[in-house]
This record gives C-alpha cells, structure tokens and sequence, in this order.
C-alpha cells in the first residue's frame, strides 16, 4: 500500500523506516521526485503545514508520496507532533519581515483540520484558505497566494 501525494498537517513528522526504498519527497526547480535514504538508526523529519505557518513560508511543509515496492515489504513508523487542540497557531513575529504582513492568520488545531478537509473536498491547499497576505520567497521576493 503506497501513500498519495500530500502535506502533512502539524509542525512535524519524525519517521523510522526499513531500509527498503519507497518514501519519496518533490524537489523543486525542475520538479522531481526523490528518493529518501533510509540508513539503518536514521530518523527522517519532515516539515508540516503548521511549521510552515508558524514560519510565516520561511520554511515550507513538503510535498511527499510513499511507493510501493512489489518486490519487498516496506515499513515506515511515523510519530506525528501537533499542537495543543486549544492552541492558536500564528506566523511569529520574528518570522514577519519588518514592514510585511503575516501571510497566514491565526489558526487552532481543530480549525486546521476543519479547512483542511474543505480543502481536501474542493483540490484547494489548506494553507492557501488561511492566507491573508502574500509569502516571501528566500530571495525577499513576495509569493503570490495560491488558490
């Protein structure tokens, strides 16, 4: 059983998993799946949504898929790490650049999951429902929200 391409929602996603390949992330420019490495001991950790807002886009949840392997079996154990469910998520101040919005408003765990599921019936991105102003790219350059 594989996993379709998606985000995961909280700030992170610890996973151990077997040596065999099948856990894949998008790189950007030009757009490409890569394999992740699976080193005996290793933990791989992927950023989610909510970091991406609490970053204000700094740092950006990433786009992942798991493949099947039809040759060996492949397990993966991912520990998930959210928020509180009574905790509001906002950009931190330190992650707005002076003079700039923040490009996501304010957002509780159960509220997330909420947009979320609207956005997974409607083929939107729940991050782009929650943006109020455009994100900044590394360059400074803003970012456009997209719908």
């Amino acid at each position: 059983m594989g996993l379709a391409v998606h985000t995961d929602s909280g700030f992170f996603t610890f996973i151990t998993q077997s040596p065999v390949p099948g856990l894949q992330l998008l790189r950007r420019g030009p757009d490409r799946w890569v394999t992740v490495p699976a080193p005996p001991g290793a933990f791989v950790v992927v950023l989610g949504d909510l970091f991406q807002l609490l970053t204000n886009g700094r740092f950006r949840s990433a786009f992942h898929r798991a493949v099947v392997n039809r040759e060996r079996d492949r397990i993966s154990v991912p520990y998930f790490l959210g928020p509180p469910a009574d905790m509001e998520v906002a950009p931190l101040a330190s992650a707005v650049q002076l003079g700039r919005k923040a490009a996501f408003r304010a957002v509780t765990w159960p509220e997330y999951m909420g947009v979320r599921g609207k956005a997974l019936r409607t083929d939107a991105s729940a991050l782009a429902l929650l943006q109020v102003a455009e994100e900044e790219e590394d360059d400074g350059m803003p970012v456009p929200p997209k719908n």
